[in-house]
């Protein structure tokens, strides 16, 4: 993975990821056409989990999909398609990564805290024990709008107990919050809420998630997060439940299992973002979820849902080729040689950085877009790539 856009005066983007909710019927076949590499992804997804994911995704039932054993897994996968042809046609690295719930496991994989096989077998089996709690049938989840927190959160300590819990599991915007708990209890305050003028949607989920029903479920993820090695960071990953950057791996295994109990802080995190100066997002995954809670506050990046092509093609645009090419010049000139063998610097920093030249001067002088504009962009990341690899010597191409 480059490091593309840092310093060099491009837009300051961050990666958002969608969770449970954005996935439907046949989404897989929007990846399938248009990443080249859909079909080898599903293969490794297939003998991973051991099932046909591919055909969950291009022909499986909304039913299906709704439950949470098969759900994780499948978006994790086609939000991955989408961040590799954002890496394809875009490529430029961002300053954040942020993920809605399930979310945040693809967020992990965007900045190579997890690999994607690592991350799937998390999710899945993450996804089991969540399905296991939910077939209890004790809980549900319903979205609210028109009431202020303070007055929700009175709500649900007025009308839930430690026996029937009801809490607020997701901040998702100025206007829109999310209620998840008991049944019963969840009634009760949903009908206080409707009563007060508020608008009560619920939520085709199968079980009450980010609330203390799933704390077995929390318990028994911990033992299985023990398990996985998770990597040094390559840019900050923000937390659902700090609303802040991690700081390390084990902050990581602990936000992780947190966040089955706790309220994903969404609206928070889209703060955070811009007070961090983010100017543009962009929501690699299913549907535009993530876009249009961002469409509720009144102070936001500038986002960009990549499953449309229209959009993505639009991001694309606002990124000149010449100013890419030149941003990839420029990190491949700039970095630190730790390589001092003649015969590979040759190889992998000489001839690259001449062709990145060469194709500077080609696109200051046309007008190239379209698709090739976008094989354009893939191979000055692929020499920046090389010259970055070459000159942090043996080691660092080990890391790379």
């Amino acid at each position: 993975m480059s490091v593309l856009g840092k310093g060099l005066g491009m837009k300051r983007i961050a990666l958002l990821f969608p969770g449970q909710g954005s996935q439907y019927e046949g989404m897989g076949k929007v990846w399938s056409k248009r990443f080249q590499g859909a079909d080898q992804l599903f293969e490794e997804a297939n003998d991973i989990l051991g099932y046909d994911l591919k055909s969950i995704c291009t022909e499986g039932s909304a039913e299906q999909l709704s439950r949470t054993a098969y759900a994780q897994p499948a978006l994790l996968t086609v939000s991955v398609m989408a961040l590799e042809q954002y890496r394809q046609e875009i490529g430029i690295v961002p300053r954040f990564s942020a993920g809605h719930s399930l979310g945040e496991y693809t967020a992990l994989v965007s900045s190579g805290v997890l690999s994607f096989a690592d991350a799937l077998r998390l999710v899945q089996q993450r996804g089991i024990v969540m399905q296991e709690a939910a077939d209890a049938g004790l809980g549900e989840m319903a979205a609210v709008r028109g009431v202020e927190l303070e007055a929700l959160e009175a709500l649900c300590g007025k009308h839930s107990s430690s026996e029937q819990p009801v809490v607020i599991a997701c901040c998702n915007s100025e206007s829109q919050y999310v209620l998840s708990g008991h049944r019963a209890a969840l009634a009760r305050v949903t009908i206080a809420a409707e009563l007060r003028g508020a608008q009560v949607t619920r939520l085709q989920v199968s079980g009450p998630f980010h609330s203390p029903l799933m704390s077995q479920a929390a318990d028994r993820l911990s033992d299985i997060l023990r398990k996985y090695t998770f990597r040094e960071s390559q840019w900050p990953v923000i937390s659902n439940v700090t609303a802040l950057p991690y700081a390390n791996a084990e902050q990581i295994r602990d936000g992780l299992i947190l966040q089955m109990t706790h309220p994903v802080m969404w609206l928070q995190s889209m703060r955070y973002l811009k007070e961090r100066k983010v100017e543009w997002a962009v929501e690699l995954g299913p549907r535009s979820v993530l876009k249009n809670l961002a469409n509720d506050m009144t102070d936001k990046p500038r986002t960009f849902v990549f499953e449309r092509e229209q959009e993505a093609e639009r991001l694309a645009r606002e990124v000149p080729l010449h100013d890419f090419i030149a941003g990839c010049l420029s990190e491949a000139v700039a970095a630190p040689n730790a390589n001092w063998n003649e015969e590979e610097y040759q190889a992998g920093v000489v001839q690259p950085v001449r062709k990145l030249k060469e194709m500077l001067q080609s696109a200051k002088e046309s007008r190239i877009t379209g698709a090739q504009a976008r094989e354009q962009r893939k191979e000055a990341l692929d020499f920046m790539c090389l010259v970055l690899q070459t000159k942090r010597g043996p080691e660092g191409k080990e890391r790379a």
